[in-house]
């Protein structure tokens, strides 16, 4: 999908299983996650969002996980070990996550972060609430 300007968003991706928006003017990316994706959907949207926070000189992360679904365990080891520290390099400062309603999402991202965040030379932190999230991620 090509992008789009909205409003002040650039929409990067938009289908069933994630939008991810850039703001340029905020240095944030915000990806809306609506379900569970499979393996390789899962990665390609990683990726490619931080192919753009690289390339925009993004600094602030929007992980608004609350429609998510559970994260395959393969996947989980994935993040940790190649996707975090490639995204440890990139300039980023913060990241909010919004909290899922799965319990099985929540279990994936703890497990995940548990064993990145030592290693993360950026700021983590968890919300119910996407003002208060976008408020912490502007603060910096």
């Amino acid at each position: 999908m090509q992008p789009s300007t909205e409003s002040s968003s650039t929409t990067i991706r938009q289908d069933e299983f994630v939008t991810i928006l850039a703001s340029p003017a905020d240095r944030m990316i915000t990806l809306r996650w609506t379900g569970y994706a499979p393996s390789a959907v899962y990665r390609s949207i990683l990726e490619q969002a931080q192919e753009n926070v690289r390339a925009m000189g993004l600094i602030r992360w929007l992980a608004d996980l609350r429609m998510m679904d559970a994260i395959l365990r393969q996947d989980e080891h994935w993040t940790v070990t190649d996707w975090f520290p490639r995204m440890a390099s990139t300039g980023l400062q913060r990241m909010a996550i919004l909290t899922s309603s799965s319990y099985f999402n929540r279990m994936s991202v703890d497990r995940i972060m548990t064993a990145s965040t030592p290693e993360l030379p950026f700021a983590t932190a968890y919300f119910d609430d996407v003002d208060k999230a976008k408020a912490w991620l502007l603060a910096s």
